[in-house]
């Protein structure tokens, strides 16, 4: 017989039974869930590893290897200056819109920077071939798992492209695209070649790109220069250049130091010794010369440079003004210029205030004025465009850009230069001094001498150094206003000069005696031209075009403009000479005595257009020529018809305070005289050399191969009164002195 179920132990089996297939169930569930896990992975793998597929077929075969030579474009340019013992140092810098950047070699990058940027952004930097594979995976990790944290995968080639092509996307094709572009790189150039490409692009903060830039602009030195805990601190700020820019915020980028140093440490790449020494070293960031050097306008020599080197890219690229200023702003050019810092220095400071000049009668304002001052064969040393403190770089330079007329200061250059080179006149030829038109009522007459006095026959002599107008004029209708416009124009490149020009259907040109002989032109000229011209008073009769940089070179060192310093005859030696003697009369006994330097010999000319709008004084001594312009921008009813009202004529004044400090210390040596040019003693009242029978005489300086006759006699001849000054189209003041007396503008 059966035995009866024992109904307990039956539900203790059931129970365990239920309890097996729920736990065979639980596990059941999460091998689903694994298995799935697994799926999704192998699938998603698949997909990843066909995306990759195609972006690898897609970048085999094709050329994207990052060209490192074309990274030295868009580098700021420098302009350099030379001081007196010949060493070239730094003057100014070009910042282009990309910022500061300056292109330095492998070997002028010290082994902490080296170090520095290796240990903190790429360990494995010297063994890796472009790509650290170990950190790439890790990289690829997290675009699919953006939880992960597993640090960067980028190396210093990566790094690099990612700075030349500006692409740094958080996309897979593109970095696949810069994982084959790091190969290329890698197989293309050395690691030398990459890191020194990669510190030179970089941005290190502050407008600032390049090591180079950087050291210069937190440190005040070159890259070559930093200590370890300097190149550790500017290695520190790439990681995020504005929370770690020291100026900003000194303690992160203290922190961020340490951290580099540290890092060094461990890899072995310094020593205990150099680690402690770098931690504890006080570093001086120079952050006020900085703002300083970035927010002080460029000075107005500076301004001219600039513009000189756009002209010459211009003519000789056959470039645009527009491409000319970009290629200067982005393309690294080291521009070697003429200044001497001294000169310009104490321009500057004399121009600073209205105060240093000499006091006229104004009303509301004082006038405006500009100098230059360039040696006796156009090398420009200094320049000032305007009284007062410069506010914006490459504003309006009124020694390069206004053009003005130059009154009498005109003559000397052409109407004489010529007439004396052609031998038509000498020292003591008489011009009869009297209006072209006589006949007409004296109120018409023309040209108006300044005093409205005639004198009769003249010397050359005299109407130089008392500026006549007459005799001028009649000198410039002989040899006429095209012959002078020419050699202006073609000779002393005065390109200011209007040969022709139509306005409204009116023709003005300068081709016309009024012009030529009294400076009455269309616009007038600039004081640099004029400053310029004179220079052939004070080097025998050759002249160079007035310039401000001699050479510029772009960053791989080859020359790309070259100034022709080269110096033409324009007039002979022998004219040279003569000129110059007239002109030291100018400063002795004649319109410009108050710009006599005393021991100093010195030669120029007064120069004023009508109405006294403007003044000039140009002169020269053995070591310089040097040109000051006075007058109103424009005219103006409160400034008097922008007249300048004076009880001292200011030019020669401020000549004389600007040169007698820059020749203190220096030789008085004298002009070199042609040996072709001789003393001799004239007849005052004939212009012939004196006799022996002559009473009135006086000393001029001549051509040996073209002496003045032998006076033969003449009559007794009333000594005439009366004093021609400056010149002018108006009536200015009557004079009453002797003529044996030096004139006086007071």
């Amino acid at each position: 017989m059966n035995p009866t179920p024992n109904t307990g132990d039956r539900k203790k089996k059931g129970a365990g039974f239920y309890i097996g297939a729920g736990v065979k169930g639980v596990f059941s569930t999460i091998g689903r869930v694994i298995t799935t896990i697994i799926m999704v992975g192998i699938i998603t793998g698949c997909i990843v590893a066909s995306v990759m597929t195609v972006y690898v077929l897609q970048y085999i075969g094709s050329d994207d290897t990052v060209n490192i030579d074309s990274l030295k474009l868009g580098y700021t340019s420098i302009i350099y200056a030379t001081n007196k013992d010949g060493q070239v140092y730094e003057l100014q810098r070009l910042y282009n819109i990309e910022g500061n950047r300056i292109w330095v070699n492998y070997d002028q990058i010290n082994d902490y920077t080296k170090k520095a940027m290796v240990a903190i952004e790429d360990k494995r930097f010297w063994s890796h071939d472009g790509v650290d594979w170990r950190r790439t995976f890790g990289a690829f990790a997290n675009l699919f798992m953006p939880g992960a944290s597993t640090g960067g995968g980028s190396t210093i080639h990566q790094q690099l492209i990612k700075n030349v092509t500006g692409d740094d996307a958080y996309r897979i094709d593109r970095k696949v695209g810069e994982i084959f572009r790091a190969i290329n790189l890698a197989q293309n150039y050395t690691r030398e070649q990459v890191l020194e490409a990669y510190l030179n692009v970089v941005p290190f903060g502050n407008n600032t790109n390049g090591i180079q830039a950087a050291a210069n602009t937190y440190f005040a030195k070159d890259a070559i220069d930093l200590t370890l805990a300097e190149a550790a601190s500017i290695v520190g700020i790439t990681q995020k250049p504005t929370a770690h820019n020291p100026f900003l915020y000194p303690e992160a980028n203290k922190k961020r130091q340490e951290h580099v140093l540290f890092e060094m440490h461990e890899q072995g790449l310094i020593t205990d010794a150099e680690y402690d020494k770098a931690l504890n070293e006080k570093l001086n960031f120079k952050k006020t010369e900085h703002y300083e050097s970035v927010s002080t306008p460029q000075s107005y020599f500076v301004d001219h440079v600039i513009e000189s080197v756009i002209d010459a890219l211009m003519e000789k690229k056959e470039w645009t003004r527009a491409y000319a200023t970009e290629r200067l702003y982005q393309d690294g050019y080291q521009i070697y210029t003429t200044i001497d810092e001294d000169i310009q220095k104490h321009l500057e400071d004399y121009y600073s205030t209205s105060e240093n000049f000499p006091q006229v009668i104004y009303n509301e304002e004082y006038p405006q004025s500009a100098c230059v001052i360039t040696d006796t064969n156009g090398k420009i040393l200094g320049m000032v465009g305007g009284i007062g403190e410069k506010t914006v770089s490459r504003g309006f330079n009124r020694a390069t850009m206004a053009k003005r007329h130059p009154g009498s200061a005109i003559k000397p250059l052409g109407v004489y230069a010529l007439n004396f080179e052609y031998n038509r006149i000498n020292w003591s030829s008489l011009i009869d001094d009297n209006p072209i038109n006589p006949e007409d009522p004296p109120s018409q007459w023309w040209p108006i001498n300044f005093t409205r006095v005639y004198r009769g026959p003249t010397t050359i002599d005299y109407a130089v150094y008392m500026s006549v107008n007459t005799v001028a004029v009649k000198l410039g209708q002989a040899i006429t206003p095209k012959t002078i416009f020419d050699f202006l124009h073609n000779d002393l490149r005065f390109d200011s000069l209007i040969e022709r020009q139509v306005i409204g259907g009116q023709v003005f040109s300068d081709v016309d005696i009024a012009p030529m002989a009294l400076g009455s032109m269309t616009e007038g000229v600039t004081p640099l031209e004029m400053a310029g011209g004179y220079q052939m008073f004070a080097n025998g009769g050759r002249f160079t075009k007035p310039y401000a940089f001699t050479k510029v070179v772009d960053s791989n060192g080859k020359v790309v403009l070259e100034t022709d310093t080269t110096a033409n005859v324009v007039i002979s030696e022998d004219t040279a000479t003569i000129l110059n003697k007239l002109l030291q009369r100018v400063t002795s006994v004649g319109t410009g005595t108050r710009a006599n330097l005393g021991t100093f010999q010195t030669a120029g000319k007064t120069g004023t257009s009508t109405d006294d709008v403007d003044q000039w004084f140009v002169g020269v001594t053995p070591y310089y020529v040097c040109q000051v312009w006075l007058g109103y921008d424009e005219k103006d009813p409160k400034n008097y018809n922008g007249q300048i009202r004076y009880s001292t004529y200011a030019p020669p004044i401020i000549f004389k305070d600007i040169m007698l400090p820059l020749h203190e210390g220096l030789e008085s040596k004298q002009f070199e005289d042609s040996p072709d040019v001789q003393s001799m003693t004239y007849c005052t009242i004939t212009g012939d050399l004196a006799s022996p029978n002559c009473t009135a005489v006086a000393t001029g300086w001549y051509k040996k191969n073209r002496p003045p006759s032998v006076c033969t006699g003449h009559p007794v001849v009333e000594e005439a009164t009366g004093e021609e000054g400056e010149d002018g189209d108006g009536p200015r003041r009557v004079g009453s002195d002797s003529t044996s007396k030096p004139y006086d503008w007071e």
